[in-house]
């Protein structure tokens, strides 16, 4: 199984009555859950969400098989086209799970700290860039999707194949010619190779979270599969 995305995302409010946690952690799973249902168009793929009271702090995760995300991509045409249409499906459903764990709290006028991560998807679409920069080769960027992917690669050939096809397929971007300076009588012009700098003030630290109390785990191995819940004390 590959991960295709990750949430995380941090609430600084009060701590929840354990029953009240609780059902704040399922709905949210349901109702992000159903919303992936509607916007990912992959046939099947694993939700996981771990969410831990004290202030709010949890990671969203979703899981998918390149066998499923190769039968996902080969519905936008081109490799290339279908990896970045169903990247920005995964980033749509965090952008609504981000949204939707802070809504309960929306009085208190607290905003969510809410961190997407494409996963293998992302570090994918950034080989065919350093491709296309001639960074990279196409043996080279395969020999990198394998250590992105780990074992599943090895079980889905046919993603690897049209993975590769695609790279090879990829025009590199026109090469830049480095032009000197010349002045009006065609002199070089000796450029400082000094450049100012800005400095931005350092950031305060965020404040440290009251610790932990429970971690509420909520998933589905399979699109269709059982809900699990399991809460552990901290």
């Amino acid at each position: 199984m590959a991960n295709i995305g990750t949430i995380d995302f941090y609430i600084g409010v009060p701590s929840l009555p354990r029953e009240e946690f609780e059902e704040y952690s399922t709905r949210l799973f349901d109702e992000w859950e159903s919303h992936v249902g509607n916007v990912l168009k992959l046939s099947d793929y694993s939700l996981a969400l771990e969410v831990e009271e004290g202030s709010i702090k949890a990671v969203g995760k979703i899981v998918a098989t390149l066998s499923v995300l190769y039968v996902g991509i080969g519905q936008y045409g081109s490799f290339i086209s279908g990896l970045q249409t169903i990247h920005s499906q995964v980033r749509s459903v965090g952008d609504y799970l981000g949204k939707r764990a802070s809504s309960p709290f929306e009085s208190s006028n607290i905003k969510p700290k809410v961190r997407k991560r494409g996963e293998s998807l992302a570090s994918l679409q950034r080989l065919f860039v350093k491709v296309q920069q001639g960074t990279l080769t196409v043996e080279e960027a395969m020999k990198e999707s394998e250590i992105i992917l780990g074992s599943e690669a090895e079980s889905a050939p046919e993603f690897m194949s049209e993975l590769k096809k695609a790279l090879k397929q990829t025009p590199l971007f026109p090469e830049q010619m480095l032009l000197p300076f010349v002045d009006a009588n065609g002199e070089d012009i000796i450029q400082d190779s000094k450049k100012e700098t800005k400095t931005h003030p350092s950031q305060p630290r965020k404040p440290i979270p009251t610790p932990d109390q429970y971690r509420i785990e909520v998933w589905r191995e399979k699109r269709n599969g059982k809900r699990n819940v399991r809460i552990i004390s901290l």
